[in-house]
């Protein structure tokens, strides 16, 4: 693994290249829609793919079917989403860097897939600072840990004892290295001082299944999925890693309220297109993207599960991108001195 001061170094450099890239995005979402068609044609003219790099059932992809139904009607053409699990989310987003950079293949993606990921994995078929444009960000999510229902503690105290008690008995689920929940849990046992081993699948939600059937002792999961598990008592809510709790969840413990109360660990995703994509389709579809967002059936859909819209800067192109850039530079020394990575 390339020591940090090498790894920050090149980060920074792909950073003011990525900014470039997307002040020449903002650029052209400033051109009027008729740029658009001047760049090749009425866009879109044909249906859209969204990839999502998970299994079908987890927050990632429940999230992305959501804004991409808005982003439908937006554009007057389907969007299409194609699950494509494996490796982390890598599997997915190397076949979205393969595709033509025409807008008409989306990618979502979160600070695990798009973040970490260029940390983790030390030969990746991609680099997701150059191949990638940052459309938008699209929902930020509360993190759940949720644990079997018969695992009877509330709150981080209270799990942090019995952990320590318990951890050679003790797996947690994950989405894949590098995934959100994968993060997740490394962040608990770093916090915590645990030593507790990840189980990973193929998706969030093949791992919260697990959970239910006491397989898996817990998982951290994002509030997308986790909410309507713990309210109808499928699973045990044990906290929410925030400073406070969440309205969807208002019986659950804020990390906030325990000895932990700096572990503060949110999922932002974000959607990209292929680097190389014309300035006026990046516009129109990022138009599209934060309609959707904004839209009352949106809010009403994912408010319930404590997903809570970007601030309007991530929103843009420019803002997502600055913020995927902070986000690599931010977990590479994280990593490092866990000292995790996969060939």
């Amino acid at each position: 693994m390339k020591n940090n001061n090498s790894l920050r170094s090149e980060t920074r450099t792909a950073r003011r290249r990525l900014l470039l890239g997307a002040a020449g995005a903002m650029a052209g979402a400033a051109l009027p829609l008729t740029g658009a068609r001047a760049a090749g044609g009425s866009f879109p003219a044909k249906p859209i793919v969204l990839i999502v790099p998970f299994a079908a059932g987890g927050p990632t992809d429940v999230l992305a079917r959501v804004i991409a139904e808005g982003m439908s009607k937006d554009l007057a053409q389907p969007i299409i989403v194609e699950n494509t699990p494996g490796a982390g989310g890598t599997v997915g987003t190397a076949r979205a860097a393969r595709m033509a950079a025409d807008g008409y293949t989306l990618l979502i993606g979160n600070v695990g897939t798009l973040a970490a990921n260029a940390t983790l994995y030390r030969k990746l078929p991609y680099d997701i600072l150059k191949d990638f444009i940052a459309l938008g960000s699209v929902g930020d999510a509360p993190q759940v840990l949720s644990a079997r229902k018969d695992l009877a503690v509330s709150g981080l105290d209270e799990f942090a004892a019995h952990a320590r008690a318990h951890a050679k008995e003790m797996n947690f689920g994950a989405a894949g290295v590098g995934s959100g929940s994968f993060l997740g849990g490394i962040l608990l046992n770093e916090r915590l001082g645990l030593k507790i081993n990840a189980v990973n699948y193929r998706g969030a939600g093949q791992a919260l299944n697990d959970v239910m059937a006491g397989h898996l002792d817990y998982l951290v999961d994002s509030s997308t999925t986790s909410v309507g598990y713990v309210n109808s008592g499928m699973v045990r809510g044990v906290a929410v890693l925030r400073p406070q709790r969440i309205a969807a969840l208002p019986g659950v413990p804020a990390a906030g309220e325990s000895s932990f109360a700096d572990l503060h660990y949110d999922i932002w995703n974000m959607m990209l297109v292929p680097a190389g994509t014309p300035g006026p389709v990046v516009a129109r579809l990022n138009q599209a993207l934060r309609n959707a967002v904004a839209a009352r059936a949106t809010r009403e859909r994912l408010s319930g599960s404590g997903i809570e819209a970007p601030s309007a800067r991530n929103q843009t192109p420019e803002g997502a991108a600055e913020l995927l850039a902070t986000e690599v530079d931010r977990w590479a020394p994280i990593l490092a001195k866990l000292n995790i990575s996969v060939n």
